[in-house]
Parts: structure tokens; sequence; C-alpha cells
């Protein structure tokens, strides 16, 4: 079933489900990143040592990487409404009991809940923002989709900690740390709503059939390509992203250059806000090529200009910068991700963009903590253009057949 049949509405990305979609995310967003910054914090206060905080801490990215072979193939078969709905409501009851039931094993138990939800629900919701898209709009709704992850990483870090505060203050840590998780549970079960509003499928015994066995779902080798692009980038973006906080303490002298790095994740969420539509624009009116070099090199200055930094004002232009380059090639490489495939084919193709993502996060901060150990932050930052550099490579090479693709699918396969 096309987007279009199901709204009524050809040619426009402003339809019932692709707004839904844009508010489940931005939703989705504001709890995850409110509670991110405190998981380390609340693991401590519980009694963990170093190490078990640390393996808290990352559980739910490796439980949702594990989880991909699983989620991929029900994505495809499954009716994305009813499960959309059912991860959120895995979220809601997973932050619900990080608030009430205070324990370590607790802990770990919706720990793991976190990151099935984790695997589930970002390709899912990528699925569902291809599907709601005329073909001709994918990259400017791309944009507009990734603008909630932009909110939330702007937004919802302070908000968590100043809920952390705030309970605090009133009626010791114990209340701090529930009236956090007690708000990302919220939005979490917030986006439930919009989920039951979307538009259900028309799934039939013949069209969960022409989905193929299920590992077929897990990934695409059409979207290997272009997800190889997305995975070089997001090793040099998680630098910022890990490293920034011990890059100030390492560069600065003033101390409140120091503690005003935290403005950088404000000035590159914000940019992201900006960028992110308006490269999606872009793409879809003069095509990748000419949105993909320019975002790449302008992404690669980024590095550049933060690593010779020497004060906050100049790592915020970095921040600027980067949100630039990174913006503008991020909602282009995902069109491609779901362009490479015919419309039925859209679950695994997020699938396969999000085992991407996640080997990229993983890889990233190896990567940086090989450099950084053997010289300094500067130079890791320098070191960055590296992966960026090959990533131009990797699309250069990959166009061609990506072409190819294009032609075949338009010949009638979506």
């Amino acid at each position: 079933m096309s987007a279009f049949s199901a709204n009524g509405e050809r040619g426009t990305m402003w339809n019932r489900n692709f707004v839904c979609v844009v508010i489940t995310n931005t939703l989705l967003c504001l709890g995850h990143a409110s509670v991110n910054p405190i998981v380390a914090s609340y693991a401590k206060y519980l009694g963990a040592g170093d190490h078990l905080t640390g393996l808290l801490t990352g559980m739910f990215y490796g439980v949702a990487l594990a989880i991909r072979p699983v989620a991929g193939p029900v994505t495809a078969r499954a009716e994305k409404r009813t499960l959309l709905i059912a991860v959120f409501a895995i979220g809601g009851i997973a932050n619900l009991g990080y608030a009430v039931f205070q324990t370590i094993p607790l802990f770990v138990l919706f720990r793991f809940l976190t990151g099935i939800q984790y695997g589930f629900v970002g390709s899912l919701i990528m699925t569902l923002a291809g599907d709601s898209l005329p073909p001709e709009k994918m990259a400017s709704g791309m944009g507009v989709y990734g603008v909630g992850a932009a909110i939330g990483t702007a937004v919802a870090p302070t908000v968590g900690i100043r809920l952390l505060n705030l309970g605090t203050a009133a009626a010791g840590e114990r209340f701090g740390f529930k009236l956090a998780f007690l708000f990302a549970s919220a939005m979490m079960f917030l986006s439930v709503i919009p989920s039951v509003i979307l538009l259900p499928e028309r799934k039939t015994d013949k069209s969960r059939e022409s989905t193929g066995p299920w590992y077929s779902n897990i990934l695409s080798p059409r979207v290997l390509p272009p997800a190889s692009v997305m995975f070089l980038l997001i090793i040099s973006f998680s630098l910022y992203n890990v490293y920034m906080v011990q890059f100030a303490q390492e560069q600065f002298v003033k101390e409140r250059d120091i503690e005003g790095i935290s403005t950088f994740f404000l000035v590159m969420a914000g940019t992201l806000m900006l960028s992110r539509p308006l490269s999606g624009w872009l793409t879809d009116k003069y095509g990748v090529v000419k949105t993909m070099y320019p975002g790449m090199a302008v992404f690669a200055l980024s590095f550049v200009i933060v690593a010779f930094s020497k004060s906050l004002a100049t790592v915020l232009i970095g921040a600027a910068v980067a949100a630039l380059g990174y913006g503008t090639t991020q909602p282009a490489v995902q069109a491609m991700c779901l362009q490479s495939v015919p419309r039925a084919r859209s679950a695994v193709a997020s699938n396969t963009a999000y085992i991407g993502m996640d080997l990229g996060l993983f890889a990233g901060p190896l990567y940086g903590s090989f450099i950084f150990e053997r010289f300094n932050f500067s130079v890791m930052y320098m070191t960055a253009i590296i992966p960026i550099a090959a990533a131009i490579i990797a699309f250069t090479l990959i166009m061609p057949g990506y072409r190819r693709l294009q032609a075949q699918i338009g010949d009638g396969e979506r």
C-alpha cells in the first residue's frame, strides 16, 4: 500500500501519516535525550561500580544492534501501526520501571527493554516516514523528519537535568531521578497517541509473502553502498558527541570556556534544525551529487576549525559548520537508502541504514580513543577528516550503481 492511496494526497509530504510520524519521532527524541545524560549518574546512585556503570550505560546500544536481525524481518511483515504502538508502550514501561523500581537488577531488566525498543523504533519510524512520502520529495521529508532529533538534542538534556535538580532539591536525589524518568515515560506514552492516528496498512497474506524469507529482510545488498557512506560519516560525527567535553578540558585554559562547552551542542542542534529541512529540499531539487559533495567538504572543514581552536568562540563556529555539513549529508543519504529499493522493501532499507549507523556509533569512539591515546584530542579531531575522505571516495564509487537502480525502480519496481 502506498502512502498516496492511504492519504489521498499525491505529491505532498504534509499528509496525515507523515505529520504523525514527525510528532512521534520528536516525542521519542525528547524522551530519550532527557534521560541519556543522567543514566551513568543513576547507575552510580544505585551503587554500581565504574565498570558496571559503563556496561549499563552502553548496554542498550549493544542490545539494539543485536536485535536488528529480528527487527528487520518483523517490521517487514508486521502491521506497522500496531508494532509502533507496542514499541512505544515498551519504552514507556521501561522508563516507568526506572522511576519506580530503583534497584540494580531491575535497572538491568529495564535497560534491556530500552535496548529492544531502540532496536525497533528508529528503523520503524524511518520506514513509516519513507512510506508516507512521494518519491520526488523523499530527501525533503527526511530533512523534516530529522528535526525531531535536533529538537531533542537541543532541549531535552537540559529538561532532564533540571528535573533531576528540582526533584533533588525538593525531596532528595531519589525523587530527582524519579521525576526525570517519569518525564521520559510520559513522552513515550504520549507518542502512542499519534501512532494510533496513523492510517493502518492493508496487509494481506500475499503482501506478507512478497517480503520473502525472514533472513532477506535483515539487510539489503542494494542499500549497503549508501549505508556504508553513512557509517563513515557517523564515525566522524560521533567524535563530537563523545569527546567534546574532554577536548575542552585539555584545550582551554579559561574555566568559563570549559564550563560553557555545553553550548557547543546547543549550537549544533539549532543549526541542524535549519540545515536538515533546507538540505533535503535542495537534494530533491538539484540531486544528491550537488548536495553531498559540498556537505561532506563543509563537514570536514569543521574538524579543521575545531582542531586548531583555542577559544570557545572558535569551537562554536566549528559546531555550526559541522551541523551545516552533516545536516546536509544525512537527509540525502537516508533518501538514497530508501530509494535504492522498491517501496515494498522500505523496512529492510531502513534496517540496513540503522545497522550502518549503529556500527558507526560503535566504531567512532574506538577510532577516537586509538588516536588521542597516542597523540591528543586536537590531532584526533584533525584525523576525523580521514573517514570523511573515505566517505567521499565511497560516494563517488557507488553513484553509477545507484543511478542504475534508480532507473530500474523508475521503470516499474516502485
